[in-house]
């Protein structure tokens, strides 16, 4: 995205630099006409007046080639930096003509110098434009000591001085003006790449999980029939060692299965939400039945409280959430621990919350839930959590936990009562 930005940023300067030297001869041409009309017809030295005459005279014909020039060639940035600095040097000199620092064309002096800063910023061009100005008004300050030329007389230097500072404003609005619609183009053109980034990353998420799920669901098929004939071979079996093997191999297996399953589940879209009423206590109980044979095999203690409430949820969906949070509970107990399963209701919201008595979770952990295999359970994918802050989400949810080493850990898992269709999609 930088290399984006400095390539527009480079092109709308040059842009802007072309239209601004191309329409400089004819705002200085008129200033330096006006100018020369009161300088003709005022009191100062015919030297003096011929030595002014030539330098404007000179450098508006200058400005007028380099826009004939610009009209069949392309403005660089080393070009637009060598015209600025060398209209900065003419001005100069017609200011030193003409009184110094109280020449009328000094306001001029101001025109290139702040449209180069506005067009290269914090770049090394703007500080050599900068040191070039300071440098000229060093010299002119020090000019009345050594000027050939006396002051002009008050009435002509007000009208040029007036004349001078209506061009200076101009060119500057010029410049200026056109450096902050090109700053508002850029800002839209990196808006629009932005935009197309997300879109074609959201498109490459959209495919990379496609692929993964339709592989998980390859996979899950021959892991299921291998399973099946590894079993059918134990029971064929008498050496005990065979049989302790080959309850190894379907164990692995079985955990394989469980992690495809995860993954399967994580992945499904959005658009599968199925929304209908759901009862949150007989959704509870039915997930402590399903990890009624884990909760019994560690001795853990299952307790299931809260209000009779009811929310508009996908069912299957949200049981699997509050299943993988209540497994890992199981999974991060000591033998005998307690949990608790718990339904209320938090203002607009409801919350069910899955807490245990265990070790509790490090800080380091905590921060890590809800990337893949952030777990401290051996083997742990850190899906089971994926699964439900996604499911948690699809609902316009919130899953967060709370946990302290030593003192067990509490998931809380948020919920609006109702999910509107837009937000879930088709069901």
């Amino acid at each position: 995205m930088s290399s984006s930005l400095e390539v527009l940023q480079s092109r709308e300067r040059l842009r802007v630099g072309q239209r601004f030297l191309q329409l400089r001869p004819r705002i200085a041409g008129l200033a330096a006409l006006g100018n020369a009309v009161l300088l003709a017809t005022s009191s100062a030295p015919a030297t003096q007046k011929r030595a002014l005459g030539v330098a404007l005279a000179t450098t508006i014909a200058a400005f007028f080639a380099e826009a004939w020039w610009l009209g069949r060639q392309t403005l660089t940035e080393a070009w637009l930096l060598s015209s600025l600095a060398l209209t900065l040097l003419a001005l100069g000199l017609g200011a030193g003509l003409s009184g110094g620092l109280t020449s009328p064309i000094l306001p001029l002096l101001f025109a290139p110098a702040v449209v180069g800063f506005a067009a290269f910023a914090r770049a090394r061009q703007s500080w050599l434009l900068l040191g070039e100005t300071l440098a000229l008004l060093i010299v002119l300050g020090a000019l009345p000591s050594l000027a050939a030329f006396p002051p002009l007389p008050s009435g002509v230097l007000h009208g040029m001085l007036g004349v001078s500072s209506a061009a200076s404003l101009s060119l500057l609005a010029v410049g200026v003006i056109g450096l902050v619609d090109a700053h508002a183009g850029i800002a839209a053109e990196l808006d629009r790449l932005r935009s197309d980034l997300l879109q074609e990353a959201e498109r490459r998420a959209q495919s990379v999980e496609h692929l993964g799920a339709q592989v998980a669901h390859e996979v899950k098929n021959p892991l299921a029939a291998a399973r099946g004939l590894v079993q059918l071979v134990e029971r064929h079996v008498t050496d005990e060692k065979d049989k302790q093997r080959l309850a190894v191999v379907v164990t692995e297996v079985d955990r394989a299965l469980s992690v495809l399953q995860d993954y399967l589940s994580f992945a499904r879209p959005l658009s599968d939400l199925k929304l209908a009423p759901v009862k949150l206590l007989p959704l509870l109980e039915d997930a402590a039945g399903v990890a009624e044979a884990r909760l019994r095999d560690k001795g853990v203690t299952l307790r299931i409280s809260g209000e009779e409430l009811e929310i508009v949820a996908d069912r299957q969906r949200l049981r699997d959430a509050v299943l993988n949070l209540l497994l890992n509970a199981v999974t991060a107990l000591p033998r005998g621990g307690n949990i608790e399963l718990h339904a209320a209701r938090q203002g607009a919201r409801v919350q069910l919350s899955v807490t245990d008595d265990g070790p509790g979770m490090s800080p380091e952990l905590l921060e890590k839930l809800g990337q893949p295999f952030a777990s401290e359970s051996a083997g742990g994918t850190g899906l089971g959590i994926l699964l439900a802050e996604s499911v948690t989400r699809q609902h316009g949810g919130e899953l967060r936990f709370e946990s302290e080493p030593g003192k067990g850990v509490r998931a809380l898992l948020e919920l609006p009562f109702g999910v509107a269709q837009s937000s879930a999609g088709a069901s």
